[in-house]
């Protein structure tokens, strides 16, 4: 395999109930994952452990080329026996005394604030949510069961909380490539609805975590419940706990959710907290990520909350409305601005490149670099900007021609090509399960 480490780094998961010939080899850690490089096949690709990153902590891996030439299928999992409980087993937040686990490469463990806690339990009371899955998130586990009349069950990495529940509560699971140490039987119990219960995932993956591992899982575990309850094709209403600039990678393996804003803070972490001199200018980077209507959160004003009529949901203080976009743009805790040139809101120290056609972070910087990165308001498609879309040079539209690099390419009137009214003239666009698929429409070609 080319170890070409600046190229992207694709993979590959395996489904539940894969067929033997599809199964991937396992390593002590639950089925691994197929890694292969963009410019390579699956088949140039390899197995390694999903859940370390470090080769020193699991260095299993193997070449797909040689699994697949193995007669042999992969042995059976061992399922671990749930730990004896011990003498602390109704300890009501063990998250308050054990040290967090802060190996980066395995563990990222971060224990969320007393507000962010009140949040969740909020939102499950508004939402009516009867159950809770809390993947990854034990403090939040803790906190239900008490005094809160929700039912929880902890999927987590750490095996200590098995000496502090009983198996009717926690099991310990991988949760990029949703792998149960433990009888998954239990669980299965408690994905078990009557009288149409509600169930709530709420996951706070380690922040350096594949984004694709998540979503797979996530739509697991959904088809799982569906399964055991007999239901069609029916989403679980998910709290995904993530930094905002991720929100590109998060689109793009589940384009259902959507960014609260919700400034999310934890006790442990030296970066993400409002308290003491580690807290940051605009508020912690973390937001809530849902599929869940954003209109039906509700954010407290104390906490620097405030309700868009406009938008119809609540946003940050300084999250102010933009009538051009239509929207409450900011994410990053700033108050945006409108470029005329981008027509869009942007942060307040980007400046605008007019052979980029985008605001950008700096002065003097790679635009040929800058623009492959860059998805293109005409076709969608990623590596270029309008200007060089192969799509729209195909058109024989009359404005193709231009040399303009301000201005919609499509009518030439001040305002970005994703919001001309003409633009439905040369393309199709469809959405489906928030993905959307745009395509040129057939020409008519004048006869005479």
């Amino acid at each position: 395999m080319n170890e070409n480490i600046k190229e992207k780094l694709l993979l590959q998961v395996e489904d539940y109930d894969a067929d033997a010939a599809d199964q991937h080899p396992s390593c002590r850690h639950g089925p691994t994952v197929l890694f292969y490089r963009q410019s390579e096949t699956p088949n140039d690709g390899f197995y390694a452990c999903s859940a370390y990153r470090n080769p020193k902590l699991c260095n299993f891996r193997i070449n797909r080329i040689q699994w697949k030439g193995n007669k042999w299928k992969r042995s059976t999992e061992k399922v671990v026996d749930f730990p004896k409980a011990a003498n602390c087993v109704n300890d009501p937040d063990p998250t308050s005394h054990l040290v967090a686990l802060s190996q980066d490469d395995v563990h990222a463990q971060y224990f969320f604030d007393e507000n962010a806690l009140h949040f969740f339990a909020d939102q499950c009371q508004a939402l009516r949510i009867d159950k809770v899955i809390c993947m990854g998130a034990p403090r939040l586990h803790f906190h239900l069961r008490r005094g809160q009349k929700i039912k929880s069950f902890l999927l987590d990495f750490d095996e200590r909380f098995g000496k502090y529940l009983s198996p009717e509560e926690f099991c310990l699971y991988n949760m990029c490539n949703n792998h149960f140490f433990y009888d998954r039987q239990p669980f299965e119990l408690f994905l078990q609805s009557q009288d149409n219960e509600r169930v709530l995932i709420v996951t706070d993956p380690p922040f350096g975590c594949r984004t694709e591992l998540i979503a797979h899982t996530l739509r697991s575990l959904m088809r799982l419940h569906n399964r055991i309850n007999g239901l069609p094709v029916t989403p679980l209403p998910i709290f995904w706990v993530y930094p905002y600039y991720m929100a590109n990678y998060i689109k793009q393996d589940m384009p259902e959710l959507q960014v609260c804003d919700y400034k999310l803070n934890y006790t442990n972490h030296s970066r993400y907290t409002n308290v003491g001199a580690s807290r940051r200018t605009y508020g912690s980077p973390v937001r809530v990520f849902t599929n869940v209507p954003l209109e039906l959160l509700k954010l407290q004003p104390t906490e620097g909350y405030k309700y868009c009529d406009k938008c119809q949901r609540y946003t940050a203080v300084e999250n102010v409305h933009c009538d051009r976009c239509n929207n409450c743009c900011s994410q990053n805790g700033q108050t945006y601005r409108h470029c005329e040139y981008c027509d869009m809101c942007v942060k307040p120290n980007y400046v605008h490149c007019s052979s980029c056609r985008r605001c950008c972070q700096r002065e003097g910087h790679d635009c040929s670099l800058y623009q492959s990165k860059q998805h293109c308001w005409l076709c969608g498609q990623r590596g270029h900007i309008e200007t060089n879309c192969s799509d729209w040079l195909q058109l024989k539209c009359k404005n193709r021609k231009n040399k303009r690099t301000i201005g919609c390419l499509i009518c030439g009137q001040n305002h970005s090509e994703r919001k001309c009214k003409l633009r439905s003239r040369y393309f199709q666009e469809s959405q489906f399960m928030g993905h959307t698929l745009i395509t040129i429409r057939k020409q008519k070609h004048k006869h005479g």
